[in-house]
């Protein structure tokens, strides 16, 4: 996977887990701002049988109104479909800086480690 960095939001245990798999794959953490100028390039929802917080998908309808690509994985699917999804999107976009967005409660989760070791490879 070629990403530069991910964006996460602040304070959250998603945004810890998703800060120590960066550190493990070379990939730069940047904090989400929705004010800022520097703005990602995509975004990633992660999800586990389609359960979004409400939050996320305020997030995700902003990215949309600005044309940002967006994509959506549900750990709960075919794990090697959920990873060449992922890989295709990032491929077709050419998205290298993008935010990612989880619930906390994905970390209760086992497939959300599958995945994420997956994508290291």
């Amino acid at each position: 996977m070629n990403l530069n960095s991910i964006y996460i939001k602040a304070d959250s245990d998603f945004s810890k887990f998703l800060n120590e798999w960066a550190l493990n794959n070379d990939v730069e953490i940047l904090n989400y701002d929705q004010k800022s100028s520097d703005f990602p390039e995509g975004l990633l929802l992660i999800n586990a049988n389609q359960d979004i917080d409400r939050d996320h998908l305020d997030i995700h309808t902003l990215f949309d109104k600005k044309h940002i690509p967006t994509q959506k994985i549900d750990v709960n699917g075919t794990l090697q479909v959920a990873v060449s999804n992922m890989e295709i999107w990032l491929n077709n976009f050419k998205c290298k800086n993008i935010l990612i967005l989880g619930s906390d409660t994905l970390l209760k989760n086992e497939n959300l480690n599958r995945f994420f070791s997956r994508i290291s490879k």
